[in-house]
C-alpha cells in the first residue's frame, strides 16, 4: 500500500503523525492532510469502544490512488504533546496550519498539490486552517455550514425531542419523571456556567470539561472562512446524517468563493457508512458500534476519486 513514517510536528506542542508514502517511485507526490472529528479519538480514527478506523481507512484509499497521506493524535491525545481539556478550536486550527507547512517543505511532497480531507469537526476547521496556509483542495466530509453555536443547540433540541416522543412504558416513564424538561434546563445551566468562566478547564458535578473549546466553538462560525475559501471545494453529507444537517453540503458550496461541488449520498451516516434505516440521537452510539466492521460507503469514495481527477492531482500510473 505505501510506505508509513511516524514524524513529529513541532506545533505549540509537539505532535505525532504518520506520513505514508505510496509504493510508486516519483520525485514528488501529491498529499492529503486528513483532520479529523471531535473528541480523543486517534489518528486511525478509534474512539474508546469504538474501532472504526476511518482516518486509516481514508489514508488507505488515497495511497492506493497515489497520494501521500498524513494523520495525526490531536493534541493533547494519544502520542501528541499537550492537554486536551486546555486544547481550544483556535488551538486546533493552529495544529492544523502546523501540518500543513509541514507537508509544504517535506521534500518528497509538491507543495502546490496539497489537499485538505477533514471530516466532522475536522470539516469546520478545514476553511480556517485553509485560510491561513492555503492549500490546492479542500474536501469537507459532513460538515456544517452555520455558526457552531446553533448547530450545537439543534444537535440538543433533536435529543429532547427524542425523549418527549419516546413511546411505551419507556416514554411514560420519561415523561413521567420529566426527563426532556430536565435534561434541557441542565444543558443550559451548564453552557451557563461555561460561559462565566474564563478557565480553560472547569468541573461540572466533578467531571472535567474542556470549558475553553466549548466558549471558543460557541464563538465559531465557519461561514466566516468558508467566504474566504478560493479552491476548489468538495462537499459532501450521507442523507442519514442527523448530527450535521445533509441540506448544509449544499450550502457548504453556495458560500465557498471558489469552484465547489455538492452531494448528498444516499443512505449514508454521519461516520460515513451505508446504513439502511432512520436512527436517533439517543441511540448513535449503539448503531455506530454496529458498524465496526463494516467498510466507507462505496459511493463516496467515487465521488471522491471523479472529483479529484478533475485537477491536476494525478494518480499513480
Amino acid at each position: 500500500m505505501g510506505k508509513e513514517l511516524f514524524v513529529t510536528i513541532e506545533s505549540i506542542v509537539s505532535l505525532q503523525g504518520t506520513l505514508t508514502i505510496p509504493a510508486y517511485d516519483a520525485a514528488t507526490y501529491p498529499a492529503i492532510l486528513l483532520i479529523g472529528g471531535t473528541g480523543k479519538g486517534d489518528r486511525d480514527g478509534n474512539v474508546r469502544g469504538l474501532p472504526l478506523r476511518l482516518y486509516k481507512d481514508l489514508a488507505d484509499y488515497f495511497t492506493s490512488l497515489g497520494f501521500a497521506t498524513f494523520r495525526y493524535d490531536k493534541r493533547g491525545t494519544h502520542k501528541s504533546e499537550g492537554n486536551y481539556y486546555e486544547t481550544g478550536v483556535t488551538d486546533l486550527i493552529d495544529d492544523g496550519v502546523a501540518c500543513v507547512r509541514f507537508l509544504k517543505e517535506h521534500p518528497q511532497i509538491d507543495p502546490k498539490r496539497i489537499v485538505i480531507v477533514g471530516h466532522s469537526e475536522g470539516a469546520l476547521l478545514a476553511p480556517a486552517i485553509y485560510v491561513r496556509e492555503s492549500v490546492a483542495n479542500l474536501i469537507l466530509l459532513s460538515g456544517a455550514a452555520e455558526p457552531s453555536k446553533t448547530l450545537l443547540s439543534k444537535q440538543m433540541k433533536m435529543a429532547v425531542k427524542e425523549l418527549e416522543a419516546a413511546s411505551g412504558f419507556r416514554g411514560w416513564l420519561y415523561r413521567f419523571l420529566k426527563l426532556p424538561q430536565r435534561m434541557q434546563k441542565q444543558n443550559e445551566a451548564v453552557m451557563e456556567k461555561i460561559q462565566q468562566s474564563s478557565k480553560p478547564v472547569t468541573r461540572i458535578k466533578g467531571v472535567k470539561v474542556n470549558a475553553k473549546w466549548i466558549r471558543e466553538q460557541f464563538q465559531y462560525n465557519v461561514v466566516e472562512y468558508l467566504e474566504r475559501v478560493e479552491c476548489p471545494v468538495l462537499a459532501i453529507t450521507g442523507d442519514k446524517d442527523i448530527q450535521v444537517p445533509p441540506e448544509q453540503a449544499r450550502d457548504i458550496a453556495e458560500y465557498a468563493a471558489g469552484e465547489t461541488e455538492w452531494h448528498i449520498i444516499p443512505n449514508m451516516n454521519h461516520i460515513l457508512r451505508e446504513v439502511d434505516k432512520d436512527h436517533t440521537m439517543l441511540g448513535l452510539m449503539k448503531e455506530y458500534k454496529g458498524l465496526v466492521n463494516k467498510g466507507i460507503q462505496e459511493e463516496l469514495l467515487n465521488v471522491m476519486k471523479e472529483w479529484l481527477t478533475k485537477y491536476n492531482l494525478p494518480f499513480k500510473s
